[in-house]
């Protein structure tokens, strides 16, 4: 698997921003979810991001700890 979420956050004037890890190229690319409608993300980290798109949507790896990003 290339791509892994790393955590999640919610933001109420930006949305919902997403960090994934790109184990092939070694980054962390971060993102609001609506940008997988766009041209500029690579197609497979779409895919990969639909397929998760119910646990993003749910909170599932929002990240909860006191400290401010």
């Amino acid at each position: 698997m290339r791509y892994s979420i790393m955590f999640t956050r919610k933001s109420p004037t930006e949305g919902r921003k997403v960090s994934v890890m790109d184990f092939v190229l070694g980054r962390i690319i971060t993102f609001e979810v609506s940008e997988i409608y766009g041209d500029e993300m690579e197609q497979d980290l779409k895919d990969y991001i639909n397929t998760q798109t119910k646990k993003i949507n749910t909170g599932y790896w929002d990240y909860t700890g006191k400290h401010k990003m």
